[in-house]
């Protein structure tokens, strides 16, 4: 795509979405407190930090129209929840249905909280840094207990493409890639790693960190899919 179609495009999502103006209410609602609450005790015990003050804040998105608009851009129905800043947007529970590919239920609803406040937790140790995207999508799936909701693969082929880019596609295997090295070689090496990320400026350096403190390459024949894992 050349230069003067890509700022056509540009041009037409901004006309699309351009909205500035939200209608924000605070809510009371004790099964989303409770889940945050829990949610946010077990990311502080995983992630070992105490985090307390200026803490997360859920805003929760009437409807598909009002995520596109928020984000300016077309959104999958898939996609329920992201984060912003310091805080997370989620699709409201009595839309839920309606907008999106997902069935409601307090489980599912509970690991969309846990898995937008693990991405938090993650940018506090990466200080921001989101990449690789398999480890970023990786970890908040299996903090949230939702490696299972695909189908886990004979063997990983595919999640080491997803370092700078993102989609659909990541939550296949990523999960599962993470899950490996959580509980075969523990929880203090991925920390270390997401510690590490905020000093890496390429691909190149990620694989040289990963293999300083795993001991191995980062290559699919090291990731060995068991009945146990």
């Amino acid at each position: 795509m050349n230069l003067n179609k890509r700022l056509s495009k540009s041009i037409k999502t901004l006309k699309l979405y351009n909205s500035m103006i939200f209608d924000v209410r605070f809510r009371e609602d004790e099964f989303i407190k409770k889940g945050y609450e829990k949610a946010m005790k077990e990311l502080n015990d995983f992630f070992e930090i105490n985090w307390q003050r200026n803490k997360p804040k859920i805003f929760l998105m009437a409807d598909r129209k009002t995520i596109d608009e928020h984000r300016q851009a077309k959104t999958e129905k898939w996609n329920t929840g992201y984060v912003s800043n310091n805080d997370l947007f989620i699709l409201a529970p009595e839309n839920y249905n309606k907008e999106s590919t997902h069935n409601f239920s307090e489980k599912e609803y509970f690991s969309l909280i846990k898995h937008e406040l693990a991405h938090l937790f993650e940018l506090v140790l990466s200080k921001n840094k989101k990449m690789p995207y398999w480890i970023w999508e990786g970890l908040a799936l299996y903090l949230a207990g939702q490696v299972n909701d695909n189908k886990k693969p004979p063997k990983l082929s595919n999640f080491l493409d997803y370092y700078d880019k993102s989609g659909k596609g990541v939550y296949a295997e990523a999960g599962f890639a993470v899950k490996f090295l959580i509980e075969k070689y523990g929880k203090e090496k991925i920390l270390k790693l997401l510690k590490e990320i905020k000093n890496l400026n390429s691909k190149e350096d990620f694989y040289r960190a990963f293999k300083a403190i795993y001991g191995f390459d980062l290559d699919y024949k090291n990731f060995n899919i068991s009945s146990e894992v």
